[in-house]
């Protein structure tokens, strides 16, 4: 049987308390909304994970000097582990943990640009 992308297969035990759930479901969502951009199956080019950021998380670009030419490829670099200059959904929560550190920051009022507090 192929692989999809449907969650209907899941059980609605939880429901409505769910929200990691939910969550989950919506960060595998966003990033298929930008994976097939180029003809690849389940990856992102930099071109990809570049409009990702922009149109997705402007707020955690907006901080730290990540919003220097230069940020959005070192983090590609970064997390293309396989150096095939694609990411899969696997290296492209690498990303995704960085999104939620800085959510995090920004909830407890922490300082976004340096040392991680906890």
């Amino acid at each position: 049987m192929a692989a999809t992308h449907s969650t209907a297969s899941r059980t609605p035990d939880c429901e409505p308390n769910c929200t990691l759930e939910r969550a989950l479901q919506t960060i595998v969502n966003v990033y298929h909304q930008y994976a097939p951009r180029e003809g690849k199956d389940d990856d992102l080019s930099l071109k990809d994970l570049t409009e990702l950021l922009k149109f997705q998380a402007p707020t955690f670009l907006a901080a730290c000097n990540r919003s220097s030419p230069d940020y959005i490829p070192q983090l590609f670099k970064e997390a293309d582990v396989d150096q095939n200059k694609n990411l899969t959904f696997e290296e492209t929560i690498k990303v995704f943990a960085l999104l939620a550190d800085d959510a995090h920051r920004i909830s407890h009022g922490e300082d976004r640009c340096g040392p991680d507090n906890d």
